[in-house]
């Protein structure tokens, strides 16, 4: 016998960054299914923003250092794919960083354009010596999923443009598990827990 019964979504917060989603009753083997799915649309097709190129200041390669500056090109660019942004723009913007040492360079020197954030400020990116500076632009734009440096490279770059990874989702990571609940007499339906975790972003 057919038990039509309509699927009820609650959600439990677990932090600021964190919610589980729960939906039941579904049918028997549905739960697998809706959850594979879901997983694959949240971590593939939710739009975000993140840096695609950098430019640095007397730099024409990430194969370099930069003269004042502890971490070399590579590490700096390392550093610079965990940064945590948001972009209103439809269109590539760049945000701008400029700073002497000594000390730390972090997030917060980063100096975005109207509508672009940068949501983890304390990021360090670099360290100066008394004598080193570090000018940068970055380069924004919107996309889905992830985008090697490689795709990112445009033809006729300008020298000195270097291209970086982008991982513009905005959620971090998904997990579900599928536990039997139960409909009237029948125990054999599935209640699907979908477990989300996102960057700053998503705030």
């Amino acid at each position: 016998m057919l038990i039509a019964q309509r699927p009820s979504l609650t959600e439990e917060v677990v932090d600021e960054f964190r919610s589980r989603f729960v939906i039941e009753p579904l049918e028997p083997g549905f739960g697998y299914t809706l959850g594979n799915s879901l997983r694959r649309t949240l971590l593939s097709s939710i739009p975000g923003a993140a840096v695609t190129s950098i430019r640095i200041d007397g730099v024409l390669h990430e194969f370099t250092t930069v003269p004042g500056v502890k971490e070399d090109v590579t590490d700096l660019i390392l550093n610079i794919k965990q940064l945590v942004v948001s972009s209103e723009h439809d269109e590539p913007v760049v945000m701008y960083l400029r700073k002497q040492g000594p000390g730390l360079v972090t997030a917060a020197d980063i100096a975005p354009p109207a509508g672009v954030e940068v949501h983890n400020p304390d990021l360090v990116l670099a360290t100066l010596n008394g004598k080193g500076k570090l000018e940068m632009e970055l380069t924004v734009e919107r996309g889905r999923g992830y985008v090697s440096a490689v795709q990112n490279k445009q033809v006729g770059q300008e020298i000195g443009r270097i291209p970086v990874d982008s991982i513009y989702s905005p959620v971090l990571k998904v997990t579900y598990k599928v536990e039997a609940t139960r409909v009237e007499q029948r125990t054999d339906f599935d209640k699907l827990i979908v477990d989300v975790e996102t960057k700053q972003a998503m705030r």
